[in-house]
């Protein structure tokens, strides 16, 4: 690869792409896609809910043995 080349795949100005953009889902609408979006949207609110207890578990044995010792 050239320099020329690598410096325009790195900084260089792409094409616009037909990319999807986000949509919120429509409840009333039932098709695959805002099935998914809600899934994801469920997936991810659950992950948070579980990192904040064990967060807050790490947090209570830290200070459990920071007391005791």
């Amino acid at each position: 690869m050239k320099w020329k080349n690598i410096k325009e795949v790195l900084w260089g100005k792409h094409p616009k792409q037909d990319v999807e953009q986000w949509n919120d889902p429509d409840p009333d609408d039932l098709s695959i896609d805002n099935a998914y979006k809600t899934r994801w949207i469920w997936y991810h609110t659950i992950l948070a809910v579980e990192l904040f207890l064990v967060i807050l578990i790490q947090l209570c044995i830290f200070l459990l043995l920071a007391i005791k010792l």
